[in-house]
């Protein structure tokens, strides 16, 4: 069984998320049917051969990041 929680956002004037609070626990979904046979997939051809891919150049030090 899974529970979810549902946290409604409410977006506030420019844009700004303006968090409303936690919303209460979720009834359990109840069982799903059963899906029915899926139809075959045709077969796919073959691809041809790919280009080999260069050297790629040295990437530079990243700077730390501030938390």
């Amino acid at each position: 069984m899974v529970a979810l929680e549902v946290k409604v956002i409410d977006a506030g004037p420019a844009g700004r998320l303006n968090p409303v609070g936690p919303v209460g626990p979720v009834d359990p979904v109840g069982p799903v049917d059963p899906v029915g046979p899926v139809d075959p997939v045709d077969p796919v051809g073959p691809v041809g051969p790919v280009d080999p891919v260069g050297p790629v150049d040295p990437v530079d030090p990243v700077e730390p990041v501030e938390v």
